[in-house]
């Protein structure tokens, strides 16, 4: 997969064209004052209604059903909506993945026929499981429980019998006796109970009913969630406390929320107003925040132009129209001041930029560089612009939506830096008066985001618009994206459109804390495309579902959202429409692929890490129990005899030949038969094997048995006792350089154990 690189990309051209206008005559008169434009904030008439789901239950009610002695539990009010989403999921891995991946593999110099196989399977699963659970008798609309305390977990739902759930439990590679694993709950009529653990929980679970406690328990944890709204709830106790999120499945808003606390002094984000939102504009990404003003101003602040404590925090990125361009803002406390320090650092940088970047290395492209003064309300303020010349730099420019042309200057309340039209921008920014977003720019926000911005409660919000993506992308903008990437791997246009595709369900997403007591409240809203609302009728909203339909089975997106604009010119649908028609400013999508880009420059190295931390982890915890399983057989015998005296060594099991990379999930699978699959090998290969079978191992035998890693023992006689060495042998992604985890002990012949610390080599996958 690109794994944005593709978005990352895009920041490419932005960086590059941080470019400008022709300075302005010198002998030209100064201009007469602005005509300031009073913005009207919005308020909260102008927050967009979103319809709410209609439950057959109470939370309060699911709650009841918690025991006391519950550490973990979940609870679901309507399964109905989370099989709906599942579906839509199950339409976009048959449809738009499916054709995405063979043209995005070329990139990797491969077919992608592995990973089409690896989604197939999954689709195919997932549709049992979808088809299994509506046809196993469960009453959808009323939910299920499931909770956990020291024991088994159970899973409480409502069934008008048990005799389908048999099959739905096969499905999921489960073998449950009906009988002995589930019953009837007496005091709720219609309610079943099931245990893997069989009949002893059952026998012990007592439901608390403290459902009204735990509610309100969820609402102090997070607040200003309306509760009557959510769906679905969990919690995990852990030290200290407990983890909670809810998520909320209205219609038109799917949100999930979670209470996301910062350690002590790490707090740099502050809430407040949003006044350079006054500038948004209407159904186009954005992201906002601010920034503590005195951490910007304390000993650890960073260093840079602009000293920390002319900053207010306020920051904002965004577009602007009629100028086209894309602008970057940030709060100031004294115009003038930082703009001394746009003539200082206008000094600093050389009369030709090209002495420092030659032409080559940008593609033919030439850097021009100028230090004009800008003519605002009257007074000349200092700037510097850049613009970008030749035949590449117009392609970026195509790409972008706006003209290759920046420029930098401080105004007012804000120190601005925009790309486009940045002859009319600073004067178009600098006659906006206004103390946040107007009214039309928040009724197209999500309505829980769009209060918290007017109530002051935001730290930081990344609004990103999805319509803009389903125009399939220009040539301009296919080279752009794929600028540095060999023509022979570059995917054709049908892969990039359809990988844009796998966002078409949903319009819009967004990313955004706000503050409560203590703590971050942290939100991912999503706003599905295809809705009947109050604003939206039944018949356009089932018009809008078979275009989507259509157009994630591959067929002309573009006739069909042009017929539903052209049906419903006056819908408060008809941006989307229009965006995902190809018919709304080309900036207005670049916008949201630079947010992107942003965002995967951040993310990407750190969820890299993550992930690579993840999969060492079985490493880890699989070469500690081999090592304690051969400490035990040393402490049970009373010498190592009976782990060296049978050849002293095991493995690599499985062999180096079976490569897991190449497995389901990127395992290796021990099986009983003959293998069928990449990454499957005989089981038998633990069981017979001398050493294996004598510590009694087998990888994750307490889980699906699948593993990333080859695992190697070796026993020797020492002078004193004997030494035992445990390995962990993977190539993760599949480069063929291998990682090797290593432990050893050595123990003497008193019984005395000297263990090392765990010695890793290469474990940068």
């Amino acid at each position: 997969m690109l794994r944005l690189r593709t978005a990352l990309l895009a920041i490419i051209p932005l960086i590059a064209a941080c470019k400008s206008d022709d300075p302005p005559p010198a002998s030209k008169r100064r201009s007469d004052p602005l005509e300031h434009t009073a913005v009207t904030p919005a308020t909260e008439r102008d927050v967009r209604a979103v319809e709410p789901a209609s439950y057959a239950r109470t939370l309060e009610a699911q709650l009841d059903l918690v025991p006391p002695d519950a550490d973990l539990y979940l609870v679901v009010r309507d399964l109905r909506p989370l099989i709906a989403q599942a579906r839509r999921v199950e339409q976009v891995m048959a449809g738009p993945l499916a054709r995405a991946i063979p043209a995005l593999a070329r990139l990797g110099g491969g077919s992608g026929e592995a990973r089409l196989a690896q989604l197939a399977r999954a689709r195919e699963l997932l549709a049992l499981l979808l088809a299994g659970l509506e046809g196993s008798g469960v009453e959808l609309d009323k939910g299920l429980v499931v909770v956990q305390g020291e024991g088994e977990p159970l899973i409480l739902f409502a069934a008008a019998d048990l005799q389908r759930l048999g099959a739905l439990a096969s499905l999921a590679g489960a073998s449950v006796d009906l009988a002995s694993s589930c019953g009837e709950l007496g005091e709720q009529p219609g309610w079943f109970a099931c245990s893997l653990g069989g009949a002893e929980p059952l026998a012990s679970y007592r439901p608390a009913k403290q459902g009204a406690a735990l509610a309100r328990r969820l609402g102090d944890r997070l607040g200003g969630v309306e509760l009557e709204r959510v769906n679905v709830a969990i919690s995990l106790a852990e030290t200290g406390g407990s983890l909670d999120a809810v998520l909320r499945t209205d219609p038109a808003l799917w949100e999930l929320s979670m209470p996301v606390p910062l350690p002590a002094g790490q707090n740099l984000l502050a809430v407040g107003s949003a006044p350079a939102l006054r500038a948004l504009v209407p159904g186009t990404s954005f992201a906002w925040g601010r920034i503590d003003a005195s951490a910007l101003a304390g000993d650890q602040a960073p260093a840079g132009p602009v000293k920390p404590e002319l900053l207010t925090g306020e920051f904002w990125f965004g577009v602007t129209d009629d100028p086209d361009g894309l602008v970057a803002q940030a709060g100031i406390t004294d115009a003038s001041e930082v703009a001394k320090s746009v003539q200082a650092l206008a000094a600093l940088l050389p009369s030709d930029p090209n002495d420092l970047i030659a032409p080559e290395q940008l593609g033919g492209v030439r850097v021009d560089l100028d230090r004009a003064s800008i003519d605002l309300d009257g007074k000349l303020v200092p700037s510097i612009g850049l613009t970008l010349t030749g035949d590449e730099a117009q392609g970026w420019a195509e790409a972008l939506g706006v003209s290759p042309r920046a420029r930098l200057w401080a105004y007012g309340e804000y120190a601005s830096v925009a790309v486009g039209e940045v002859q009319a921008i600073p004067a178009a920014l600098g006659r906006l008066d206004g103390s946040g977003p107007p009214p039309a720019a928040i009724a197209a926000l999500p309505p829980t985001l769009a209060r918290s911005l007017l109530a002051g409660e935001v730290a930081l919000v990344v609004h990103l618009v999805l319509d803009h993506w389903q125009a399939p992308p220009s040539e301009a903008e296919l080279a752009s994206l794929l600028a540095g990437v060999a023509p022979e791997l570059r995917p054709d246009a049908s892969g990039i459109t359809a990988l844009f595709q796998a966002l078409a369900p949903w319009s819009s997403c967004d990313l955004w804390l706000r503050a409560h007591g203590q703590q971050w409240i942290a939100n991912l809203s999503l706003v599905p495309f295809a809705v009947a609302t109050g604003e939206v009728g039944h018949d356009e909203a089932r018009a809008a579902a078979a275009v989507l339909d259509a157009v994630l089975a591959g067929g002309d997106g573009q006739a069909g959202y042009l017929e539903l604009l052209a049906a419903h010119p006056r819908s408060p649908l008809a941006y989307a429409y229009r965006a995902r028609a190809g018919d709304a400013p080309d900036h207005h999508a670049t916008i949201g692929m630079v947010e992107l880009g942003l965002i995967g420059a951040l993310v990407i190295p750190a969820l890299d890490q993550y992930i690579s931390k993840a999969r060492a982890s079985e490493a880890v915890r699989e070469t500690q129990a081999i090592l304690g399983a051969a400490l035990a057989v040393r402490e049970r015998t009373g010498s190592c005899d009976a782990l060296i005296d049978q050849g002293g060594e095991a493995g690599p099991t499985p062999p180096l030949s079976v490569a897991c990379h190449e497995g389901d999930g990127g395992r290796c699978r021990p099986v009983t038969g003959q293998p069928a699959g990449p990454g499957e090998y005989p089981i038998t290969a633990w069981s017979e094997d001398p050493i294996w079978s004598t510590i009694d191992y087998r990888p994750d035998r307490s889980g699906t048995g699948s593993h990333r890693y080859h695992y190697a023992f070796e026993g020797e006689r020492t002078s004193d006792g004997c030494r035992l060495r445990v390995r962990a042998i993977g190539d993760l992604d599949g480069d063929g350089v291998l990682s090797t985890h290593e432990r050893e002990a050595t123990i003497g012949a008193d019984g005395s154990q000297s263990i090392s610390p765990m010695r890793v080599e290469r474990a940068d996958e």
